[in-house]
């Protein structure tokens, strides 16, 4: 396998690992509407996924974007009864998750898959 046939896999692959995991149960401590927008709406947010830093920011315009060092995406998002769910519309991988989230303090959430975000 060549050098770019390798790099499309490897893409593909991380693509797949960031957005394909099916989401959990709440949280016992979810947090609110109010708790999310005012700690995790409008700030730049870092997590790891297959190895690699993911950027997130959920723009109080309702916008969101993703970059990660191989892939980036777009999109859309709402927050109703605890649930931030996003729909991407540009990216490797479109389409809507949701998630919950639970205050870790200093800064950090663990989403309803289990992923730790932080703050920039």
């Amino acid at each position: 396998m060549g050098f770019q046939a390798r790099k499309a896999m490897l893409f593909l692959q991380l693509a797949v690992a960031f957005c394909a995991m099916p989401t959990q149960p709440m949280f016992a401590d979810a947090m609110t509407d109010a708790e999310i927008t005012a700690q995790i709406i409008d700030k730049d947010l870092v997590t790891r996924r297959a190895g690699m830093t993911v950027h997130l920011r959920y723009d109080p315009d309702g916008s969101v974007t993703v970059r990660a060092p191989l892939f980036s995406g777009r999109g859309r998002w709402t927050l109703t009864g605890g649930i931030l769910c996003m729909t991407l519309t540009e990216g490797p991988r479109r389409g809507e998750t949701c998630h919950t989230f639970e205050g870790m303090g200093a800064d950090s959430y663990r989403n309803s898959e289990g992923q730790i975000l932080q703050h920039r």
